[in-house]
């Protein structure tokens, strides 16, 4: 079981393992899980189960992510584990849900509930507690309806943003405007926001300026150089050096 906050980068799940179904339920943020030719968009509020298979990539959009995930190998689960015993076949479950792809549906009330008091007692709970809640989480899962509801995007879309992220953040004494970055992947600039819009969430300028602010934070935060004081005097030296502006007259 795994705790993704806002304010920490998203934990690699352990793939030791040929392959981990994993159960994601998001409580803010955007996650995109590839899905063959496409990525599933899990949003807040949804629940989403897939494989993790070593080398499959997926893409966090920002920082803005607080998900409780479950990391479950179903080769691993024996006869007497603990999930089989509680009557859980993991295996059915992996088939039932992940038949077509990546499952993404809202969750329910109970869900968000179990979701809520788990996170809440994050820090203290021991390990028995965190099994048991496991168990409320999927069998409260395997009673919604069998419908899936998930956003999808075509994966040039996310790869496109995605590689727009990193370029604007790679240098933020560069201003990227948003022209220069469709030339670039040739795209029109309408056609480049628009799929900002379907892989973030929100719009092209708003997102980049907030990972521009969230980026030069880190930076400040994590530079082992010190911010070096101007001598005395210099301000005024520099404010008198600078060229005085022309002022006319009109009768």
């Amino acid at each position: 079981m795994n705790f993704t906050r806002l304010d920490a980068p998203l934990c690699p799940p352990p793939l030791d393992w040929p392959r981990l179904l994993v159960f994601d339920f998001c409580r803010s943020g955007r996650r995109a899980i590839p899905d063959g030719a496409q990525y599933a968009i899990v949003t807040e509020g949804h629940a989403a189960v897939s494989f993790a298979v070593p080398g499959a990539d997926f893409y966090l959009p920002g920082s803005q992510y607080e998900a409780l995930q479950l990391f479950i190998d179903p080769d691993a689960v024996q006869a007497d584990s603990f999930l089989t015993l509680m009557g859980l076949e993991i295996g059915g479950i992996a088939d039932y849900f992940c038949r077509g792809g990546v499952h993404c549906c809202p969750m329910s009330d109970a869900i968000t509930a179990i979701v809520d008091e788990v996170w809440d007692d994050a820090a203290y709970a021991a390990p028995g507690e965190l099994r048991y809640a496991a168990v409320r989480l999927l069998y409260e899962l395997l009673r919604l309806p069998d419908e899936a509801d998930t956003a999808r995007c075509p994966a040039r879309q996310v790869e496109c943003v995605r590689e727009a992220e990193t370029l604007i953040l790679q240098d933020l004494s560069v201003r990227r405007p948003a022209r220069e970055l469709a030339d670039h992947f040739g795209l029109s600039e309408s056609g480049f926001k628009l799929y900002c819009q379907n892989v973030l969430g929100e719009g092209y300028l708003a997102y980049f300026r907030r990972r521009r602010l969230e980026r030069a934070a880190e930076l400040l935060r994590t530079t082992p150089q010190r911010c070096r004081t101007s001598p005395p005097g210099s301000a005024t030296r520099a404010k008198a050096a600078l060229p005085r502006r022309s002022t006319t007259s009109s009768a």
